[in-house]
């Protein structure tokens, strides 16, 4: 714009529109004061108004984005750690991956054995649907013979001085929470069952007759896709009643025996350097900063018969059946939070 036209602008301001006589003019003019004049105080507010429906119906519409998006990915790791535990098992002569983490915690160097592992009671492992049972002499010669031979137990017995301030008891029930949650070590909830030189609490346990493990109580079906009887976390066949992580006393007759392993590093499954093992091991994040956030294997190691030594019977062969999520979800359930039928975590 010109000095001239500036000027003129100036001077058609200044100009009392409703003095002018002529209608014809005074009309132009009026309309030619409004173009001046900007947005009026009306026109703002609707336009902030129109700014403010959209945000809000964006933000609805990417509502759970992030954790629609992670269950995905989760679902896509679930398929994929499947395919690589039977491919592992094809490539190495019907021998599954070893050294699963327990997901169960015991002092292994006073006791020297897992006979006395137990669920860890500090909520380090965020699935509820489950119990621990005794291995018979029979189910650890059934693993064996299917190339699994040890697991990894959380070994509060380390003597490990994480942090490097002096205190030998960083692994110790008590503290192994702490530990993952401080900003002073390397330890990471996800590789706590690792040994010490590797920045975790766990120790490696050869399977023997008595040994704790995990075993699923979530129901059957949910698992295996059959009808079953589902039972609590003492095993009886009412729900809601008993603890997670409670030993199984009591199992239906004839329903399986479904063991739980964390699908973690140390796992055979993830060694490169074995034929089929994989280059990745998946991290399950629907869990907090504090918890095992790793997926597990159900494996079917029997059925439950009250009649006989140790409440069940091992399986002729024992067989890979799925894996679950770190929250004991089934891919179906991850499924659900992925298209939003289910409430994401």
């Amino acid at each position: 714009m010109n000095l001239n036209a500036k000027n003129l602008l100036k001077r058609f301001k200044k100009i009392d529109v409703e003095s002018i006589q002529d209608d014809s003019l005074r009309e132009k003019a009026r309309k030619l004061k409004s173009k001046q004049g900007g947005f009026t105080l009306l026109e703002l507010l609707v336009v902030v108004a129109i700014l403010a429906a959209i945000a809000g119906t964006a933000t609805i519409a990417l509502q759970d984005t992030d954790a629609r998006a992670s269950a995905a990915a989760h679902v896509a790791m679930m398929d994929e750690l499947n395919k690589g535990i039977h491919t592992f098992r094809v490539l190495n002569k019907n021998q599954f991956p070893d050294t699963f983490d327990s997901m169960l915690g015991v002092d292994l160097t006073t006791d020297g054995n897992a006979a006395a592992a137990t669920f860890p009671a500090n909520e380090l492992v965020a699935i509820e649907d489950a119990g621990t049972i005794a291995l018979t002499a029979d189910t650890v010669t059934a693993l064996n013979d299917i190339g699994i031979s040890s697991l990894q137990y959380l070994d509060y017995g380390n003597a490990a001085d994480l942090d490097g301030d002096g205190d030998t008891t960083d692994c110790a029930a008590a503290n192994v929470v702490d530990t993952i949650a401080s900003r002073a070590n390397a330890v990471v909830s996800n590789n706590i069952f690792m040994t010490p030189a590797a920045n975790g609490c766990g120790g490696n346990q050869t399977l023997a007759a008595g040994d704790q493990v995990l075993v699923w109580t979530g129901g059957y079906e949910r698992v295996l896709g059959a009808a079953g009887v589902p039972f609590d976390g003492l095993g009886g066949p009412t729900l809601g009643t008993g603890t997670p992580g409670e030993a199984i006393t009591v199992g239906a007759d004839t329903t399986p025996v479904l063991m739980l392993v964390g699908l973690g590093p140390s796992s055979t499954l993830f060694n490169t350097n074995d034929l089929g093992g994989m280059t990745t091991v998946p991290v399950y994040r629907h869990v907090s900063e504090t918890q095992y956030g790793r997926f597990a294997a159900v494996f079917n190691i029997g059925t439950f018969n009250a009649a006989t030594a140790g409440g069940y019977d091992t399986a002729d062969q024992i067989t890979f059946i799925t894996v679950i999520d770190g929250a004991g979800d089934t891919k179906e359930e991850e499924l659900g939070e992925w298209d939003g039928t289910r409430n994401t975590i």
